[in-house]
């Protein structure tokens, strides 16, 4: 996995499908987080559970966060030839990152991510709330 992949400018529109993918892969890898966890807190009690679901949040926090600031893009985003951006192609940065992510909470909830679809369509680069708002879009790595 390379850091911050060469994007190509102008397929945001062409990277709606792979977007979906690439969430579904994801919140896969974030259930292999998170059952094991969930088991093996129920298994330890109280103060068990409470310090493996700190180590499950810093790890989802991380996940989500850091590395698609850091690399420019998730596990799921790799597998599918995606990668963050800034409009002019500079590289998204943690900070970018963490707001794009964040703001899931508008795109995501209530509505189990259809605000973020009907918002991807209907703006012309195809952009989610989040990324309006971290001034982000993903493309195609080249």
């Amino acid at each position: 996995m390379e850091k911050h992949p060469q994007p190509q400018l102008g397929t945001n529109g062409d990277v709606i499908w792979h977007r979906v993918g690439a969430f579904f892969i994801d919140s896969i890898l974030m259930g292999v987080i998170w059952v094991p966890v969930i088991v093996a807190g129920a298994a330890l009690g109280d103060v068990g559970f409470l310090v493996l679901a700190f180590v499950g949040i810093v790890a989802t926090l991380s996940y989500g966060f850091l590395v698609e600031g850091l690399y420019g893009y998730t596990p799921g985003k790799y597998r599918l030839g995606l990668v963050v951006v800034k409009p002019d192609g500079s590289n998204c940065t943690i900070g970018a990152s963490i707001v794009r992510n964040v703001l899931w909470i508008v795109d995501a909830l209530p509505t189990f991510n259809l605000i973020a679809m009907v918002v991807i369509l209907l703006i012309d680069d195809n952009q989610r709330v989040g990324d309006l708002v971290a001034d982000t879009v993903v493309v195609k790595q080249q």
